[in-house]
């Protein structure tokens, strides 16, 4: 049985209005930021694609509709790139300047070919730009953070896959034009909407799971559960868990481990007084910072909603204060060559095992008492938690 463009299409555009709303909905309910939102513009870009091409299948006259529908198909790629870019905290604006012009390029190619273009104006540039999309879209899934988390292997196969099928389809289209019987026969429309109807599956299960940040660790005799924040760290009760498995080794070895506490307590006011794409900017460089500049084989995790933490074993405790000293310096160092309107205080303090004992719990709240009172304090010091109450030790430079 063959099933018609129209028909074809009419599935695709029932398939991704139904993906795209429930994401969208998703979105707008959970009051997503970062790459949530991003995805949230793909499948946007996805539903005025079907609207589009639906419009194509149903005019006499549908030129303008091609060149809407080709320029908002890349986009959607685009923007899946773009928001496994911002999963993995790298930089989003150059991508994202790339992406529009593309999409303009493509936009105003399809348009030069007037009415008399055809049903395959600007096609093979389109395919193209979907196949550079999707195949950088797979490689940054395996990146970063994003990379680390089983379920991201959903964007990775599928948009291999994309990327694959629509490199092939538009190196067919330009040897041997549309009425070539290798394209009418394994890349016609019916077929690349089979492909549509898959992506768009794939992609809204991948990116629902994705931004709930869990990843699941298989060891041999159980599971553990952790959870991984879209700014790459562990979420706070598996850094606490992550943290107690070392610490129970720890112990047997009487080895001396360290928590050090990043703390930054006027972020939200700095989204009050400057909005929070300023507030987001911000924690997302706090974060990328800590993450470069913690020791290579450190645990780093949220603390509570004003402060990051690693876990490590240092070499003696002078290391770990002068590792805490850097971190914090750099961090100040970057905010500065950033060149903000505010530059936010960044109080760090540390909690030594051989001082507050193996308990997770217990040395995390040191070293966030530590910090609290380091970014308290005028200078800002590193503070050293002590053994025993409230005594703590400041650290110079």
């Amino acid at each position: 049985m063959t099933i018609d463009a129209f028909t074809v299409n009419m599935l695709v555009a029932i398939v991704t209005m139904t993906a795209g709303t429930l994401y969208l909905l998703e979105t707008m309910l959970r009051r997503e930021v970062g790459p949530g939102r991003v995805w949230a513009l793909g499948f946007l870009s996805g539903m005025l694609t079907v609207v589009a091409y639906l419009l194509w299948q149903g005019t006499a006259d549908p030129w303008v509709a091609i060149a809407i529908g080709n320029a908002a198909l890349v986009s959607t790629l685009g923007c899946f790139w773009l928001g496994c870019r911002s999963f993995n905290a790298h930089r989003v604006r150059p991508a994202g300047a790339v992406v529009g012009a593309v999409a303009i390029v493509q936009l105003v190619v399809t348009l030069a070919a007037g009415p008399d273009g055809g049903d395959w104006a600007g096609a093979v540039l389109l395919f193209f730009g979907v196949a550079v999309f999707a195949g950088l879209a797979s490689v940054e899934s395996r990146r970063a953070g994003m990379g680390a988390i089983w379920s991201s292997l959903g964007f990775t196969i599928v948009f291999a896959f994309v990327a694959a099928y629509y490199f092939v389809r538009a190196i067919v289209l330009w040897v041997e034009g549309p009425e070539g019987s290798l394209f009418t026969t394994w890349f016609n429309s019916s077929i690349t909407g089979i492909v549509s109807i898959v992506l768009t599956i794939v992609a809204l299960t991948t990116a629902t799971m994705l931004r709930t940040g869990r990843v699941t660790v298989r060891q041999d005799a159980e599971h553990a559960t952790l959870q991984v924040t879209p700014a790459g760290v562990l979420s706070a009760p598996s850094f606490e868990t992550a943290v107690g498995s070392v610490l129970s080794r720890a112990r047997g070895e009487e080895a001396s481990c360290a928590v050090a506490s990043v703390r930054m307590d006027d972020l939200a006011q700095i989204g009050v007084a400057f909005g929070t794409v300023e507030e987001e900017s911000i924690a997302t460089q706090w974060h990328t910072g800590i993450r470069r500049y913690a020791p290579v084989f450190a645990l780093v995790g949220d603390g509570d909603e004003a402060s990051v933490l690693i876990a490590w074993q240092p070499a003696s405790p002078g290391d770990a204060r002068r590792v805490a000293g850097r971190i914090q310096r750099r961090l100040l160092d970057d905010f500065a060559e950033r060149g903000s309107a505010v530059i936010p205080a960044v109080g760090v303090g540390i909690a030594f095992s051989d001082d507050v004992g193996y308990d997770p719990g217990a040395l995390i709240d040191a070293a966030q008492d530590a910090a609290r009172r380091s970014s308290t304090s005028p200078d800002a010091s590193v503070i050293v938690a002590e053994a025993g109450d409230d005594r703590a030790a400041p650290i110079r430079g």
